[in-house]
């Protein structure tokens, strides 16, 4: 029966994106914190609420920011590619 102890299992897990407060996401998106946060009070923009009621916090994934502003420029006014062919 072997009683030594064997290497450490070491579990890696790939690195985590931070959520950030809206003071740091709001100059990603050229505006102000109040202005985020009350997009996302209505659903506009993806966002994690923290906390119940009125005083909730939001949180914000900068990736996730940058796939929906990717898609209202796409979807919004159509592709650049797209504007010149018409003219």
């Amino acid at each position: 029966m072997n009683t030594e102890a064997g290497p450490a299992t070491v579990i890696r897990y790939p690195a985590l994106e931070p959520f950030v407060e809206a003071e740091e996401a709001a100059p990603f998106l050229k505006m102000s914190p109040r202005h985020l946060k009350k997009l996302a009070r209505e659903g506009r923009v993806p966002a994690h609420p923290r906390g119940e009621g009125q005083r909730r916090r939001w949180l914000f994934l900068i990736s996730e920011l940058d796939g929906w502003m990717r898609a209202q420029v796409n979807s919004v006014h159509g592709s650049f590619r797209e504007a010149r062919s018409i003219q």
